[in-house]
This record gives structure tokens, sequence and C-alpha cells, in this order.
């Protein structure tokens, strides 16, 4: 009998230890894994363009979201995590980038949550940004219980989707998807699993979600950006943020998204390093000469602009695709009208490899008076055969990219070089060109 007793006592402990575990595994944050792709429709001839993977951790109070996109051409790494917003599109939201007809697309992912309507009732419909979901009918998918719903938008778009109907968390999706001209893809992703994260994982889990979140906030990008390159600012503060985000994320499930950070940093670094040492080449030194075909007819030579400042910016220039940082190109306008009258001479210079080829040259020159006309733009623009980029150095050489900024002094010597995008000053725009211009007008 007393066996027994004891026998009886350890199973009851053994069973509370159990449900002790159960309650805390049910407190803690869940991983939710995706695996999803960008398919061309075409039958049995369907083309997978793209795969990609997404993780969620989520519990009753957030829900963080990370998507693993390709590390080369897909969404930069600053916009591929957030805070997962379930009322609101303003802020970070799941996609990918996808490079289609020479322009990159913004494609936003199926919502990985939903915010359900309260009470749940079939046929209920509610407005997320300028999506209308309605809800279907309760049904089951791999023993979970699910709301079958579908959302449709004005521009003809639609989504099927398949949602916990606890926690709205997603369990799989289909959604048309448009690029180029209309034509028609379609983008799925399908939950692969579900488990609490370790309770070992836990405190560094959440450290490096706050890290994150705050590096993310200091970088100040724009939601929709497609930009993988960071301003000298942005690598700064991240490497920053690096020294402790590497040990904290360590064996937890963000480890690969720090790992492409640091990875990421040090090759922009180096890209950095690179155009340093080209500035501090140029800088100076005396701008050699050089004459332009401009795209309005006639030619410019540097002889004409001789007792001047003048501001070289070496673009495309081409209306499609007609892509970021095209918005500095404003702000480029808006310094040469408000210098016009002081000695100051803006000139872009128009980088599109079509107007080296005489069968394309004169569609590229159209494409360049389009993107004048369309942004209203008053400053010349003209081309060469490329020779005097090749002199200046072509940033895309060391993985940097167009415009190009150069600022050559009322002597002849360069004062200013500096290759990618400017960060934007609310108040005076591109504030550092702006002071080297105001500078070299005194």
């Amino acid at each position: 009998m007393r066996s027994m007793g004891l026998f009886c006592l350890l199973l009851c402990s053994i069973f509370s230890l159990h449900k002790q575990a159960v309650v805390a595994a049910a407190e803690r944050p869940l991983m939710t894994h995706y695996s999803g792709s960008l398919v061309r429709p075409g039958g049995e001839d369907a083309e997978i363009l793209r795969r990609f993977e997404c993780l969620l951790i989520h519990d009753a109070e957030s829900s963080f979201f990370h998507v693993l996109d390709d590390p080369r051409q897909g969404c930069p790494w600053p916009d591929s995590f957030g805070d997962l917003q379930l009322s609101s599109q303003s802020v970070v939201q799941p996609h990918l980038t996808y490079m289609y007809e020479d322009t990159d697309w913004f494609l936003p992912l199926p919502p990985l949550q939903l915010s359900l309507p309260s009470p749940a009732a079939e046929e209920t419909e509610w407005k997320l940004g300028n999506w209308t979901y309605r809800l279907l009918e309760k049904t089951e998918s791999r023993q979970e219980r699910v709301w079958s719903i579908e959302a449709k938008e004005p521009r003809g778009r639609r989504q099927k989707l398949l949602v916990n109907q606890e926690s709205g968390v997603l369990v799989e999706a289909e959604m048309d998807v448009f690029m180029g001209r209309g034509d028609r893809f379609q983008l799925t992703i399908r939950k692969t699993s579900t488990e609490p994260v370790p309770a070992a994982q836990l405190e560094n889990l959440t450290a490096v979600r706050q890290d994150l979140l705050k590096l993310q906030a200091t970088l100040n990008r724009r939601p929709d950006a497609l930009l993988a390159e960071l301003s000298e600012r942005q690598i700064q503060d991240t490497s920053v943020a690096l020294e402790s985000l590497a040990g904290k994320a360590e064996g937890t499930p963000l480890q690969r998204l720090v790992s492409r950070i640091s990875s990421d940093t040090s090759q922009q670094q180096s890209r950095v390093m690179a155009v340093a040492n080209r500035a501090g080449a140029m800088v100076n030194s005396v701008f050699p000469g050089f004459a332009l075909q401009l795209i309005s007819g006639g030619n410019l030579e540097s002889k004409d602009l001789a007792g001047q400042t003048v501001i070289l910016h070496f673009w495309e220039y081409r209306d499609k695709p007609l892509a970021e940082p095209y918005g500095q190109t404003g702000y480029l306008e808006f310094l040469s009208n408000q210098f016009r009258n002081q000695k100051l001479s803006v000139i872009g210079v128009c980088c599109n490899p079509e107007l080296d080829n005489p069968q394309t040259l004169r569609q590229a020159q159209r494409s360049a008076r389009k993107t004048a006309e369309f942004m209203n733009l008053s400053y010349v623009i003209g081309h060469d055969d490329g020779t005097l980029l090749k002199t200046v150095g072509d940033p895309r050489e060391n993985r940097g990219q167009l415009p190009l900024w150069v600022v050559i002094g009322p002597d002849g010597k360069v004062l200013h070089y500096h290759a990618g995008f400017y960060e934007i000053d609310t108040a005076v725009g591109l504030k550092a060109l702006h002071e080297v211009v105001t500078s070299s007008l005194r």
C-alpha cells in the first residue's frame, strides 16, 4: 500500500510538472514559418520566378516578421523585417522586390496576420488599405480551424486566404500580382510549422527584436524603399548596432538576418571606401576638359563654363524605369533655380548605355527629354560616349550606383565628389550639396 501511495504521488508530480511545462510553453511567443513562391502562370509550363521564406514571431500583444528574400536581388535587409501593425499599412509591411523588364517592383505579401472582425460571421466585410476582405466560411486545414477569406481591391487584384479562427494568423494564401504592362503573376505562401520560442532563446530573441526595430527607426528609410544602398551615416549606425546584435542573435531564429546585415555592411563599407579614395584623388585637382552633346540640340564645352561653379549630375535620365533616387533630381532643380543668377551652372550628364548605340541613340535622347519634361527640369542635360564618367570614376564598378555628383569651383578645381543618394534635410533638401555650393559662391 505504501509503495502504491508513493507511485501515485510520483505520477501526480510528473503530471503537475508536465502541466506547468505546457502552460509555460503556451505563454511563450510562437514562431510560425512560411515558404512561398512568385510564379508566372502557364499550366504545365508555369515558371517559378522567386522562392522565399517568412518568419512570424507572435503572441497576444505583438507580431514581428522577417521576409527571407533573395539576398542579392530581393528586398533590402532594412525593409525585410518589422512590427506587424494589423490595423495599418503605414509602416514597413512584408513584401518582395523583383526586377521585371528593367524595373524593380514592390510586391506586398498577403497579410501574415489579420485582425478579424468581432463578432466574426460569414459574409462579414471590412477594409484594410485598398483591400476589402470578406469572411466566407469556417473550415479546417491540416487539423487547424480556419476562416476561408477572399479579398479584392479596385484595380482587380484578388486574394484567397485561410487564417486561424482564433489568432488571425495566416495558414495559406494565394494572390494576383501584376507587373510590367499588366502582366499577371501569382504569389503563393503556406505555413510550414509553428512552435513556441525555446525558453533558452526568449530573452536574447526579445532583445534582438528590440535592437533591430531601433536600428530600423534610426536608418529612417521610406517604407516602400527599393534601394539597397545605405548612406555613410546609415552604414555607421548599422556598424555600431552590430556590435551588440551579433552576440545576442547567435542561436536564435534571427541569426540569419543579423549575419546578412553583417555581410552587407562589410560590402557597403568597401564601396564607401572606394568612393572615398576616388574622392580623395579628385578633390582639389583640376577637372579635365569635356564636351557634351545636349539633348535639346547643340553642344556644350567645359570652356563655356569658365569662372562658374558647376554641378555635374551623372545619372541615366531614363523615363522608363523612372526609379529612385529620381526624387533627388527635383531638389537639384530647386538648387539650380535658387542660385541661377549667381554663376551656378547645373549640368545633367545622361549615362544611359543606349546612347552609345547608333540604333538606340534617338530613343535614348527622347527618353531623357521626357524625363526632363515630366520633372520640369530647366537645367541642361547632355551626353558623350561615356568617356567623362569613366574619367571621373563610375561608382557602379565598386558595387555603388548612380547618381554621381561632382562640383567644380570657379578656378576649375573639384570641390566635391559624392556617389549615390544624399540624405534629405527637411528644411534644406540636399544639405551637403547646398553647403558646398553656397561656400563656393561667397
